[in-house]
């Protein structure tokens, strides 16, 4: 074999570069088949692990110092020898990063004859050519095939690394007996840590390493399956980093850590943690556990432990959630680490792990809650069953879990002004009504249930015109979804609980003052919003409540079980007692009051009032001091509705809502004033007993200023109320469905303010012609009439001359035999140019010849059995769906074959 001709020519060779250039890009010729290549790589002596069919490895001696890190080298010289003859070769290394070539670095190729070689020692260079490192080959031959690539391998003695990654792991070994923290500035959750500090001791050479700042992710998880001391599906949790930190080799033991939160704030400094010993290797990557020492002396930690004794006392092992915000048969479970027991639902907590929240409506707990209860000092809200337990669908905004408690509290009166509508939907003024005024984009309560989706026949019934009764309050006294027995008197330790809800429950009283730590409802210094609502086991007023002295909102409905007389003295209480001055919302409903107290004129922040299904017969007067935004007092006894010395029931200035349907009342309470500062919205007189009034009546009448008047159902009234308008009053709808009216008295609409009349529901009355005044001059602004079901034989033309008028209807009229007896389509109403609707069903039209207005878009001419309607104007509109016919098909309907399809 010739390596060169002569040693000479090898020297030359090597001056001139023959060998140098050869990169990593450089192809290998197998065309030149006296000629191979060599590559070195270099490896940590530490972590090399050498072919396992080398016999003949030794290790590499080192002449200089061993390196820090093996990146340091950028060169390497190897002398290698063949024979007689030496070889000198300095090759550049290279490797992806610093951090890669701590696992391997590898020389550019190197062209040599083919033939054997010995490597007699190499050198290592840094970039500026400095010496490094001198070192022995491990296996000091190789051998070059003739156009191959043979690789082999140096060590070199470098300070041997690896990686680590660290786990906060919770340390709770001292449980038992508890420890108490010290030197901590506050306590805190495993969940708060956002970072942390830890130092580190080689247990060897004692060196110390610290690392600063370290982020980590929290999570819950299910345990190691191989630990046998805790039961299958254990939960728990750890904070993890991610950072992968670089270490000595050797062995070492975690002698400090400091945790901050997410914001850098300072937890704690422990130092003196349970041990955590762990091994570093060379170029391996170690998972070590910080243990974070827990304490269950902590109060969160009590907390935990207060969930956990609440849910034994209830027969949790029983719990079965029903309802819409957890999976139905959801339970609580403690098979978990006890920081984490707060991981429930229906839990909530606050940033320091305390508890603020408990709601276990629907879970159909029972029995007696025990005094642990009162450990929670940190609880805001408790519900224990509410008022909306069973309204499926229903979103009760006083409850919504989307508004935060804050927003809750700053839209209080809002939201249970929300749920007040909910409860009682307002008396709903006729469709064609509700139609023109939803054509002017007009929206108020009268029209709310036609915006929720209903129709009117779900609305009313057809016979009658009498309104179903739509609500979705659950009032089924009695019914009772958890059997909730008793409350201690710890719970006066609660003094930042705001939100207290009992309902549909079993129990029998609550606590009263019992000595110190045990106040019971008293206690309750912060409770802003109550509710003891369907509890038939309780059978005395819970005079408890008169002494909590903060509440704003309270809801005591359903609860017929309490004796009138006991309820009334139990209301006096409480409107003599502390709650006096903040009470701003009170429920009442379905309850035996027989007597407003006359006490309540204490409630100078009342706003909100519902006495709805109750047997009153009696009221107070509220006085000028209390100020209402809604009154509800439908479904009672109440035959007059008296007034102060100043001629007041109550101050009406910031009044919205005022409904006594569904009552005695005679005539129509002398109240209110048409000098009112602002409208009140709706004010309902509904299926009383009212009577027209007498001259002198109407003369004292002093007038109103409402939006809404309702006076439906109310059989006495025979003639329409002239007085209005004489006395100046201002209002803009009137219902006057289901009355007796008869007659329009001359000059009805004279008044000042009769031209802003909008809308009028005279449906189900006996009335035969409209007064003249019935127009254009007087009731500019009319959007909606509704005649239906009265007893017209002529058509009255009269509401045809208002321009604004949008919606007509003077459906189903009938004499007094029950016969009908329309027979006049209003000839020429096509030239309306205002009109949207027209509803003239259920008469008795015969032939029509008159041009249809396609511009008249609802028409509605069903249930006439004798009619023959020429639909040729409107086919082509009512084909493309531009025009709405309301018909039946066994109506006589020509030039139009696809509406009879």
């Amino acid at each position: 074999m010739k390596l060169f001709k002569t040693a000479v020519m090898l020297i030359v060779g090597l001056a001139l570069g023959f060998f140098a250039g050869c990169t990593d890009d450089d192809g290998i010729d197998n065309r030149d088949l006296d000629y191979g290549y060599v590559q070195f790589k270099l490896y940590k002596e530490a972590s090399y692990e050498a072919p396992q069919d080398d016999a003949t490895q030794t290790q590499s001696r080192a002449v200089k110092p061993q390196l820090d890190y093996l990146a340091e080298a950028s060169k390497v010289q190897v002398t290698l020898t063949s024979g007689e003859e030496t070889i000198v070769q300095t090759l550049t290394l290279s490797a992806a990063d610093a951090e890669s070539a701590e696992y391997g670095m590898r020389s550019a190729k190197l062209k040599l004859l083919t033939g054997n070689y010995t490597i007699t020692r190499f050198t290592l260079f840094d970039a500026e050519d400095g010496e490094l490192y001198n070192g022995n080959a491990v296996d000091p031959d190789l051998t070059v095939v003739a156009g191959g690539l043979t690789v082999h391998d140096l060590t070199v003695n470098v300070q041997p690394r690896g990686k680590v990654r660290f786990t906060l792991t919770k340390d709770m070994s001292g449980f038992n007996p508890p420890k108490s923290r010290s030197g901590v500035s506050r306590q805190y959750i495993f969940e708060e840590i956002g970072s942390f500090d830890i130092t580190v001791k080689d247990t060897e050479t004692n060196n110390l390493v610290s690392f600063e700042k370290l982020p980590v992710t929290f999570s819950i998880h299910f345990d190691d399956p191989e630990n046998t001391e805790t039961a299958p599906g254990y939960q728990t949790s750890t904070c993890a980093c991610d950072s992968l930190l670089s270490l000595p080799a050797g062995n070492y033991a975690v002698i400090k850590y400091v945790t901050y939160d997410s914001d850098g704030t300072l937890l704690e400094t422990n130092t003196a943690p349970a041990e955590s010993p762990f091994t570093v290797e060379d170029n391996r990557t170690t998972d070590s556990d910080v243990a974070v020492t827990l304490y269950e002396a902590d109060e969160y930690m009590k907390d935990h432990y207060a969930l956990y004794a609440i849910w034994k006392a209830l027969h949790g092992d029983e719990w079965s959630y029903q309802g819409e915000n957890y999976p139905v048969g959801s339970n609580w479970d403690f098979n978990k680490d006890p920081d984490l027991w707060s991981y429930q639902p229906g839990v909530e907590v606050h940033t320091n792990g305390r508890i603020a929240m408990i709601d276990i409506s629907g879970f159909g707990f029972s029995g007696d809650m025990p005094k642990e209860l009162g450990q929670l000092t940190e609880l805001v809200e408790l519900y224990l069953g509410t008022h909306n337990d069973t309204n499926v669908g229903f979103k009760d905004p006083t409850l919504d879990p989307d508004q935060s408690l804050t927003e809750r509290s700053r839209n209080r009166m809002e939201n249970h002004r929300a749920l007040l509508h909910a409860m009682h939907p307002a008396t709903q003024i006729s469709w064609p009504c509700a139609f023109a005024l939803r054509e002017h984009g007009i929206h108020i309560r009268a029209t709310e249930l036609y915006d929720q989706g209903y129709t009117e026949d779900q609305i009313f019934e057809a016979s009658t015109g009498r309104q179903r009764d739509i609500r979705p309050m659950d009032t089924s006294h009695g019914k009772l979804c958890n059997g909730l027995r008793s409350l201690p008197a710890e719970i006066g330790n609660l003094k930042k609980l705001e939100y207290l809800y009992i309902a549909n429950s079993a129990i029998e009283s609550l606590p009263d003052y019992e000595g110190e730590g045990r106040e019971g409802m008293s206690g309750l210094a912060a409770c802003t919003d109550f509710e003891v609502y369907n509890c038939p086991n309780m059978k005395k007023f819970p005079r408890a409540i008169a002494k909590m002295p903060k509440l704003v909102a309270a809801n005591l409905s359903n609860n017929k079980q309490w004796e009138a007389q006991d309820l009334h003295d139990g209301l006096t209480e409480l409107a003599e007692g502390p709650s006096k001055e903040t009470l701003q919302m009170l429920y009442l409903t379905d309850n035996s009051l027989e007597e407003l107290p006359a006490s309540f004129r204490n409630f100078k922040r009342l706003g909100l009032l519902d006495l709805t299904r109750n047997n009153i017969h009696t009221l107070h007067p509220l006085g000028e001091e209390v100020a209402p935004v809604e009154l509800v007092f439908s479904h009672n006894q109440i035959e007059e509705i008296p007034v102060d010395e100043n001629g007041r029931f109550c101050n009406m200035d910031d009044l919205t809502e005022f409904s006594f349907s569904f009552n005695k009342l005679k005539k129509f309470p002398n109240i209110f004033s048409s000098e009112m500062i602002s409208a009140i919205s709706n004010v309902d007189f509904s299926y009383n007993d009212l009577q027209d009034y007498t001259d002198e009546e109407a003369a004292a009448f002093k007038g109103i200023y409402v939006q809404t008047l309702t006076l439906a159902g109310n059989p006495g009234l025979t003639k329409y109320p002239k007085w209005l308008g004489d006395s100046d009053s201002e209002v803009s709808y009137i219902i006057l469905r289901g009355c007796g009216l008869t007659e329009f008295p001359e000059g009805c609409f004279e008044g000042k303010y009769s031209s802003r009349l909008i809308s009028f529901d005279l449906t189900y009355n006996r009335l035969t012609d409209l007064p003249d005044d019935f127009s254009a001059d007087t009731l500019p602004y009319l959007y909606g009439l509704d005649l239906s079901q009265n007893a017209f034989a002529k058509f009255p033309y009269e509401p045809m001359t208002c321009k604004g008028l949008t919606v007509f209807a003077i459906r189903g009229q009938r004499d007094e035999q029950g016969e009908r007896c329309l027979r006049e389509w209003p000839t020429g109403v096509y030239q309306h140019t205002g009109l949207r609707g027209f509803y003239i069903g259920s008469n008795d039209l015969r032939k029509i010849d008159d041009t249809i207005s396609t511009a008249i878009w609802t028409l509605d001419i069903s249930d006439n059995p004798n009619i023959t309607f020429d639909a040729s104007d409107v086919c082509y509109a009512w084909e493309n769906g531009a025009y709405i016919l309301i018909y039946d098909k066994t109506q006589n309907i020509t030039n139009c074959e696809a509406m009879l399809e």
